[in-house]
């Protein structure tokens, strides 16, 4: 007799979850490096610019938005 496992609903939930929390965060880190990059260079060409302000303003914005995303991970 050939019986298949049952997953439960429950932890294929979670599983979801967890999934999707680690989508956004590798979202949240690649936006992130690739501001810090993109800072690092007009800072080098414009280090008084208004964009680089409201760049590193943006890096803040997504490094808390990680922090939220890690710890949402964390307590799933």
């Amino acid at each position: 007799m050939n019986v298949s496992p049952q997953i439960e609903p429950t932890s294929t939930d979670r599983l979801l979850t967890c999934l999707g929390l680690a989508i956004n965060e590798a979202k949240l880190v690649r936006s992130i490096i690739e501001s810090k990059d993109m800072a690092h260079k007009l800072k080098n060409e414009k280090p008084l610019s208004e964009k680089l302000y409201h760049l590193n303003r943006e890096i803040e914005y997504l490094e808390v938005k990680l922090a939220k995303v890690q710890n949402r991970a964390y307590k799933s």
